[in-house]
This record gives C-alpha cells, structure tokens and sequence, in this order.
C-alpha cells in the first residue's frame, strides 16, 4: 500500500514530464506517419498535407515525414521569386498564441536530443559569457540564407537569364536552402544514405569535402545532447531563430509569482533544470522568456518546490 502510494505521489509530481513525453512520441509517430505506415496495414497519406508545413519541420527530403516544414516553405517561395505574405503572417500568429510550444512538445527533432539528454549523465552548463556568443550562431545563418536567397528571387523578376545562371551556381542551395541547417536532414535523410553506402558496392571516399563536415559537425552535435540538453535548439535550429525573434512578444508566457519565489540564493531550482540554461531569475516577475529562447517545455514549473511559476496570457 505505501509502494503504491508513493508511485503515485512520484506520477503527481512528474505529471507534466509524464504527459510532454507522451505527447512527444505521439508527434513523432504522426509526424512520421511511414513509420505506422509501416507496423500497421493503414494508409494515412491523406495526413501529409496537413503535417508537412508544420512551424519546427526543417527537412525538404525527411522521407519519412514528406514535410519541408514552414520555415524552408518561406525560403523556397522567395527563391522562386515570389514573397511568402501568408505564410510568414500565419507562422507570426502561431508564435503570438503558442510561444514555443511546438519546440518544446511536438519537435521531433527536439524529442531526439530529450531522448539523448535523458541518458543518465551529470548534466553541464556552458560559461554564461560563451552560451550568450553562441546563441548569435543560428542568427547568423539565418541572415546569411536571407541575403543569399532572397535577392535570387529578386532576380526572377528581373533578369532571367541571370536568374538561372546564379541559380545554377548555387545547386542545391537554391532548392532546399534550410536543409544544411538541418539535424532532421542529417538524421533522416544524409545519415541513412552514408549507412546504406557502407553496404553497397560504393566507396566511404566518395563522400565530398562538405559531407565530412556534415558528418563531423552533427554527430558531434548529436553526442553534446548527452550533457547538453537542446544544444542544437539552442545555437544552429533555424526555427528557433527565427522564433525566439517573436516568442518575446507572445501573449502566452510563464511568469513568477513574486511572493513564492524566494530567488537564487536560497533556491534556484528553476535555472538549474532549465534545458535551455536561461537566466530565469534575473528576468522580471511579470514574464520571463529567456529572449524568446524559452521552449516552454515547463520544467521550471514542474520542479518549481514553492509554486511559483505560473502560465498566463497577457497584452490580450
């Protein structure tokens, strides 16, 4: 009776993990509908239209989930010449209302490195001065796509032949420009390629200069996860750039209660756990979003010992 009072009380307490990782693998297998596809005798391709736009999908040739994603849609319209106003109007007002929920419950990539983060290891933090520099990196490469892919699709318009000819120059780029940004990419689509090689009659050699560093930078990536949770939401998700650039502004945040949040030196808790390493208690009571870096994972309110995170819409 007490070991079944206790399993309960445990279940109580960890009842948002609980319930995010259900949900996490639930988004996984939707999201990658081949997958069920393939255990059981149903056809659900009627879902494709649906899943493949999804906000945090960054993978033009993820076979298993058939989807670009919101963010490559962008992109790929602006290449094509032609500006994107509903979609990037409709990926605002999903950010507005849903902050990071996508990231933080439904990402399968960001289940991926849950998945490694939860491998029982002593979890590190990096130095705060460094994790602030790092955090620019997926600013970067978004500003570099944009320069490169937008002025193409200025181009179109413009002079044709031009068009084609920088098109060409810049191969595949040009066609799925998210795509190297992409750990789905790597995991699903670059990473089966390299395994299936291995036992062709194919040379590992064969693989260009660039595929060494895909494969060297990702894996590297992939193995960081263990100790540092969401390193690659963190510092290369091309979503998350352009996602934290909005989430500060969403009308649903997490907020402290002022009175029950007794602070970091006698707790602390709440920045400790955080996946994301956000600075939570120095930022004010009203909201906190770590500058839009914030996954909404809710961790922090979980293990919060006082009760003092809460989940408020506001500016509504």
């Amino acid at each position: 009776m007490i070991s079944l009072r206790f399993k309960r009380l445990k279940v109580r307490e960890n009842l948002i993990t609980i319930t995010r990782r259900i949900i996490q693998i639930l988004a996984f297998l939707m999201i990658n509908y081949v997958i069920i596809e393939a255990i059981l005798p149903i056809n659900l391709l009627s879902l494709e239209g649906i899943l493949k736009a999804l906000p945090i999908l960054n993978s033009p040739r993820n076979p298993l989930s058939n989807g670009a994603g919101m963010i490559e849609y962008i992109f790929f319209s602006m290449a094509e010449g032609v500006f994107p106003f509903f979609l990037i109007a409709l990926l605002i007002l999903i950010l507005l209302f849903s902050n990071r929920f996508f990231c933080g419950w439904i990402c399968p990539i960001g289940a991926i490195q849950d998945v490694c983060a939860a491998i029982p290891t002593k979890k590190k933090k990096i130095n705060l001065g460094t994790h602030k520099s790092l955090l620019n990196i997926k600013y970067v490469f978004i500003i570099i796509i944009t320069i490169i892919i937008f002025p193409l699709g200025i181009t179109k318009n413009t002079n044709v032949l031009f068009y084609l000819d920088l098109k060409t120059q810049l191969g595949v780029f040009a066609q799925r420009p998210i795509g190297f940004f992409s750990l789905s990419e790597f995991i699903f689509v670059f990473l089966p390629d390299i395994i299936q090689n291995i036992f062709l009659p194919v040379k590992f050699e064969t693989l260009e200069p660039g595929g060494y560093i895909i494969l060297g930078l990702y894996t590297l990536i992939l193995v960081l996860s263990v100790w540092y949770p969401r390193i690659y939401c963190r510092y290369i998700c091309p979503f998350a750039a352009v996602s934290s650039a909005i989430t500060d502004y969403s009308f649903l945040k997490l907020a402290r209660n002022p009175v029950k949040c007794v602070g970091r030196s006698e707790c602390g808790i709440c920045e400790d756990i955080c996946p994301k390493q956000i600075r939570i208690l120095d930022e004010p009571f009203e909201f906190f979003t770590g500058k839009g870096e914030c996954n909404f994972c809710l961790e922090c309110k979980e293990k919060c010992p006082h009760d003092a995170i809460l989940i408020k819409f506001i500016n509504i």
